[in-house]
């Protein structure tokens, strides 16, 4: 749910259409990248909060929100996405969330002069951390037009929703998926194409990162998942004086609005002090 407050819309041009921005506060720039199953708008309540001390530009990814580009399994064109935002924005301060994440480390090795950047809970394979041989499961079901399919598929690979939809067999998690497909989730489900895409291209190169100049914050919750925690441990131990936070209690939809399960308000503090 869109947050109440009035957030400016503007569109960035990028390859085959433009990406929207939402944009809100006064101050230093910051571009927020949204991950898997969101659009920008899915970090409005963070937003709000941040815009006391920065100007925060919400985009929406290709083929979510209110972005007229076409969602692409091609990890490098949104790495290309951001960029373009981040030069249209003069932001020199990025958050990434999830696969935003990865992508925001991405853009941190094209464009040394971001003054900070923020990666909130990666999903890197670390050491096969990552069930990846899914993915061609994945890719079977998106061939044959079966979006809850790959949905369910998505969720194992990634390890989304609660512990106990982990035990359930594909084919039940699928049922469940194509129920949850209404008008306002089925774009994004289809922008997880190119969520797999981004893990796949990015598996197994944690050492591509220790050429960031750019000062991090990693960001990661005590209550996620296990293979995040370690994504999250290895980055900061590549990224040359990259600090950890681990926030407590806190699991991987912590940076969402407060009505989709999100903790903003938990977020917020850590987030001010890092990027003042």
């Amino acid at each position: 749910m869109m947050s109440q407050t009035e957030f400016q819309l503007t569109q960035v041009a990028v390859a085959g259409g433009t990406l929207a921005c939402h944009t809100v506060g006064a101050g230093e720039g910051l571009v927020i990248v949204h991950g898997a199953m969101q659009s920008g708008t899915s970090q409005a309540d963070l937003a709000e909060l941040l815009a006391s001390r920065h100007t925060v530009h919400l985009v929406d990814r290709r083929g979510r929100g209110r972005s007229t580009a076409r969602v692409a399994a091609a990890a490098d064109l949104e790495v290309d996405d951001v960029q373009a935002v981040v030069e249209a924005t003069g932001a020199r301060r990025v958050l990434g969330v999830s696969s935003g994440a990865i992508l925001a480390a991405r853009v941190a090795l094209r464009v040394p002069s971001l003054e900070r950047l923020v990666l909130f809970e990666p999903p890197l394979s670390i050491d096969d951390s990552m069930r990846l041989e899914r993915t061609a499961a994945f890719d079977a079901a998106r061939a044959r037009g079966d979006l809850g399919g790959a949905m369910a598929v998505a969720m194992r690979i990634a390890e989304m929703g609660p512990p106990w939809m982990f035990r359930l067999p594909i084919p039940l998690l699928a049922m469940m998926s194509r129920r949850m497909l209404t008008a306002e989730r089925k774009p994004l489900a289809l922008g997880l194409e190119a969520d797999v895409a981004i893990i796949r291209a990015n598996a197994e190169c944690l050492a591509d990162f220790a050429a960031i100049a750019t000062p991090t914050l990693v960001l990661d919750g005590t209550a996620t998942r296990p293979y995040l925690r370690k994504a999250a441990a290895a980055l900061t131990a590549t990224i040359p004086g990259a600090r950890r936070v681990s926030l407590e209690g806190l699991f991987h939809a912590a940076t969402q609005n407060r009505d989709e399960f999100g903790s903003p308000d938990a977020v917020a503090p850590t987030l001010l002090d890092f990027l003042a």
